[in-house]
């Protein structure tokens, strides 16, 4: 017996059956975790690349509204600002999923402000032609609430409250432009705002804000201003 049960125990330290199904078992779980992880990288770098495309979809779709008759002033409107607006849902439709996910609207998962700015000169002194930012002064001409969004909103550029200057590579900011833009022209400025939250760990892991603004000089208008005739207050003349 004693024999026996030597060869027993000799026999199942030089098994194999069923060392694959225990190496997998204890690997899958890892296997997953990178996976989905990596599926969230991709979808985030997509989103970033969605919101990229948007901004500059929208600030061209405002920039290039042409002036009538004899004006150099172009002028958008409410229907204008809303046409822009929809456009997202076409440029980014992952924002119908994602509307649905936390059950809302899907304009009421991105934010989306319009602005135009003028300049006002108020000295003659600056000689370096990359910043003119001691020599111009920037005002909101008209803004936007971002839609959905209150006016105290991220994005939202407030009217009475000179824009200042700020590193070219500073991030967006609803009281700053870049000071490389200070000058004579105008601008339209559009900034948009989106939160990117994970499917996969969203208890865990962290929403992250994705921002993103477009600075564009009106193309065939020396400045675009807004017509206010059947506003619906989506935008504020200052």
């Amino acid at each position: 017996m004693r024999r026996a049960l030597i060869r027993r125990i000799r026999a199942f330290r030089a098994a194999e059956d069923g060392l694959a199904a225990v190496e997998l078992a204890m690997i899958l779980p890892t296997l997953l975790i990178v996976m989905l992880g990596g599926l969230q990288v991709i979808s985030y770098i997509n989103a970033v690349r969605k919101v990229e495309r948007v901004v500059e979809s929208i600030s061209q779709m405002i920039s290039q509204a042409r002036p009538v008759g004899n004006s150099t002033i172009a002028t958008v409107n409410a229907s204008d600002l809303h046409f822009s607006f929809d456009a997202a849902m076409v440029l980014f439709p992952y924002l119908m999923a994602e509307g649905k996910r936390q059950n809302r609207a899907w304009s009421q998962v991105i934010t989306i402000n319009y602005a135009g700015i003028t300049f006002t000169q108020t000295a003659t002194n600056c000689a370096d032609s990359t910043d003119q930012s001691a020599c111009y002064r920037a005002d909101v001409a008209w803004t936007s609430t971002g839609t959905q969004q209150p006016d105290a909103g991220p994005a939202y550029r407030p009217c009475g409250t000179p824009q200042i200057a700020a590193d070219n590579k500073a991030p967006p900011s609803r009281t700053a432009l870049p000071r490389s833009l200070f000058g004579p022209a105008a601008m339209v400025v559009i900034d948009v705002l989106f939160t990117f939250t994970p499917t996969f760990g969203a208890r865990y892991l962290p929403s992250i804000t994705i921002a993103r603004s477009a600075y564009v000089q009106p193309r065939y208008a020396t400045r675009v201003d807004y017509d206010t005739t059947n506003n619906d207050w989506i935008a504020t003349k200052c």
